[in-house]
């Protein structure tokens, strides 16, 4: 048992297990994959997170989601206001609503008052930036979704949080359903399929989502312990299919190239 889900167990009076169990249905969820599964390490990334900044899974306080190949954990209002309220030294937070000539709301100005500070910490968000018009929210409730968010940054600004996203930034995410990747990694005594690998590269419509798939397929391939047993296909692999795109499309962008070092695709 981890320390990080012991700490979360101890701090919801529950039990380790029901943690984990928890834990592992957001990692799952947010892969939206059949036959998904939450490996260690990403079990370990996102109970560190939710143990760090004292995060209750059960009423959702953050959340975990897949993007690009990449684990993102993203904390919404109330997880941002309890990491205000669990710092020994906030003072409290006062909000001022912007208006232009208009009369119309065009930003939102948060500071937040730390003791020991000359100065409060302020973040303005404007409205103009924010906005997103094809979120249901937003459309409904612009003024208050623009405070939330400028509270959110006003609070990671001020106590210097880091590794996680807020609610609105997660959504901007996850509204791009081209940058959800399979990033399940391969049972370690699993053969890989190379002929399946290569056909997930020809899918490919550019040189940009070539990059994305062959990083995830390192990452996967890393995750399960075979990279290295596998890299001189996959570099071979990747170059083939970057000349392959280049004739299909008779560009004259520059064909991609595989970093053996890296887990992308570098020009």
């Amino acid at each position: 048992m981890s320390t990080a889900l012991a700490k979360i167990a101890e701090q919801n009076s529950v039990t380790p297990e029901e943690v984990s169990e928890v834990l592992r249905g957001m990692i799952i969820s947010g892969k939206g994959q059949h036959g998904a599964i939450a490996t260690n390490a990403e079990m370990t990334v996102v109970s560190s997170i939710f143990a760090k900044y004292d995060l209750n899974p059960f009423i959702r306080e953050g959340h975990a989601f897949i993007s690009g190949g990449k684990l993102q954990v993203m904390i919404g209002l109330d997880g941002w206001i309890k990491i205000a309220n669990r710092q020994p030294d906030f003072d409290g937070y006062e909000q001022e609503e912007i208006f232009d000539d208009k009369d119309e709301m065009i930003a939102v100005k948060t500071k937040i008052y730390v003791k020991g500070r000359r100065f409060p910490t302020p973040h303005t968000e404007w409205m103009k930036e924010a906005f997103v018009s094809t979120s249901p929210a937003w459309k409904k409730y612009p003024f208050r979704m623009l405070a939330g968010k400028s509270l959110g940054q006003c609070v990671r600004k001020a106590f210097g949080v880091s590794e996680v996203l807020d609610d609105d930034e997660a959504s901007r995410i996850t509204g791009n359903a081209n940058q959800i990747k399979d990033v399940t990694p391969s049972a370690p005594a699993q053969e890989v399929d190379l002929d399946a690998l290569r056909q997930r590269m020809l899918a490919a419509q550019d040189n940009n989502e070539l990059r994305e798939i062959s990083g995830a397929i390192r990452s996967e391939l890393e995750a399960s312990g075979q990279w290295a047993q596998y890299k001189a296909d996959i570099v071979m692999m990747n170059r083939e299919v970057a000349e392959d795109i280049e004739s299909r499309y008779a560009t004259d962008e520059v064909v991609v190239e595989f970093d053996e070092d890296t887990v992308e695709v570098v020009e």
